[in-house]
């Protein structure tokens, strides 16, 4: 498409400069010229060519064609400022971007400006529907109050904003602006996405209310040798208190002083390994791009060193089976030292030197981001095949020193699925 301008504007600039030749004064309605006059608007895209313009939506670049235009030096879509590049401005052409901020007030009009002269032109900007991109938390409660974060979140007094949740139930809207709603969690409201409708349209989110897709821990589901586990550690133990409606147990992650060299896999270390050589892995790992890892995580005590670790494993690097091999079968933990097995490292700390969640939080890391040891260099990302089994370990510096902390986690509902 940027292509495509560059030619309208070659093509413009070249009838100008054949124009100025015939004129005496060489000036052909340059900057000196009368006022601006626009005659239409075309898209700078190829494939509409052809088309001519009424309306666009905001962010959309555009084609004005027309005279005397080559000194406008300010353009306003209704009240909102476009940024102006003198590099694409002609006495015939203005190739410029819709601003991609909502118009306070809405009067379909484009306003041009020189230095002596002015001229209005009739031209929609168009607001898209709302689009709802991420939730501070997937799991809140009834009653509590989520908050949604996105684009084009606009109020109108004869088209209220509304939120809806599957199961086709209004959420309270208590607060909001353009990119973001606090809105309390109705009784019925069902796993799966949001929608949120303004006097543009409806919205609907890629990603899922109370996510219930592909969990791989839920820390309540009984593993096939015993216990809540099948690794060598379950953390610190399990709670419920202030737990997430409907989610039964969570992991503790606690019980001690953590710093940059200390190593602590019975109380911050869980693994769920390969339990048989056959297991699948959890998703499509030959499109680690189309995927991402999520999990819910409230840290109440401040956390300032050591890095979060989520390890995927498959039988090749480890699974346990008491049952049916002589050996029980491959336990062992090497991977989580090897300084060229991959990993993801979560480490908000580092931004502001402590850490702390007000509450539950959704934590998104993209499986592509699987590619780190334990203190931060690059190694090659895991194929297929490694995918089976999941260790999460709260240690090893991750590449960034930190101060000595005593930290809590409670962790819940770990699971990939297709990315937003």
């Amino acid at each position: 498409m940027k292509k495509y301008c560059y030619h309208i504007l070659l093509s413009v600039l070249a009838f100008a400069a054949l124009a100025s030749c015939s004129e005496d004064d060489g000036l052909s309605g340059s900057k000196n010229g009368g006022a601006p006059v626009v005659k239409y608007i075309r898209p700078c895209d190829a494939a509409a060519s052809d088309s001519l313009l009424v309306r666009a939506y905001l962010g959309s670049r555009i084609a004005i064609i027309g005279e005397n235009l080559g000194g406008v030096n300010k353009i306003y879509f209704n009240d909102q400022k476009a940024a102006l590049n003198p590099n694409f401005v002609t006495d015939n052409a203005i190739i410029v971007d819709v601003p991609n901020a909502i118009p306070g007030k809405k009067e379909d009009l484009i306003r041009l400006y020189t230095q002596n002269d002015s001229c209005l032109y009739t031209f929609e900007s168009v607001v898209p529907v709302p689009s709802v991109t991420s939730m501070t938390c997937e799991y809140v409660n009834t009653n509590d109050v989520a908050h949604l974060e996105g684009l084009y979140f606009v109020d109108d007094p004869n088209y209220p904003l509304t939120v809806t949740f599957t199961g086709d139930v209004e959420g309270e809207i208590v607060d909001f602006d353009v990119n973001n709603i606090y809105v309390t969690v109705p009784a019925g409201a069902q796993p799966g996405p949001i929608s949120v409708t303004s006097a543009y349209g409806t919205g609907e989110s890629s990603f899922h209310f109370r996510d219930n897709r592909n969990t791989i821990l839920d820390f309540d589901t009984t593993f096939p040798d015993g216990g809540y586990h099948h690794g060598w550690h379950a953390g610190n133990g399990y709670g419920t208190e202030n737990g997430l409606e409907g989610c039964g147990q969570y992991l503790i992650f606690t019980g001690r002083e953590l710093a940059d060299d200390v190593w602590d896999d019975t109380n911050f270390g869980y693994e769920r390994w390969t339990y048989r050589e056959t297991d699948p892995d959890f998703f499509d790992a030959s499109n680690l791009a189309d995927y991402v890892l999520k999990f819910e995580v409230n840290i109440p005590d401040p956390w300032s060193c050591c890095a979060f670790q989520i390890v995927f494993t498959g039988a090749e690097d480890v699974w346990m089976n008491w049952q049916e091999t002589s050996n029980g079968g491959n336990p062992n933990n090497a991977y989580l030292s090897s300084s060229t097995y991959p990993r993801a490292l979560w480490l908000p700390w580092t931004e502001t030197g402590s850490y702390t969640t007000d509450g539950w939080i959704t934590v998104t890391i993209p499986m592509s981001d699987f590619k780190y040891n334990g203190t931060g260099g690059s190694v090659a990302v895991n194929g297929p095949g490694h995918y089976s089994g999941i260790t999460l370990f709260v240690g090893s510096s991750g590449g960034v020193m930190g101060t000595a902390c005593t930290p809590t986690f409670h962790i819940d509902n770990v699971r990939v699925v297709e990315a937003n």
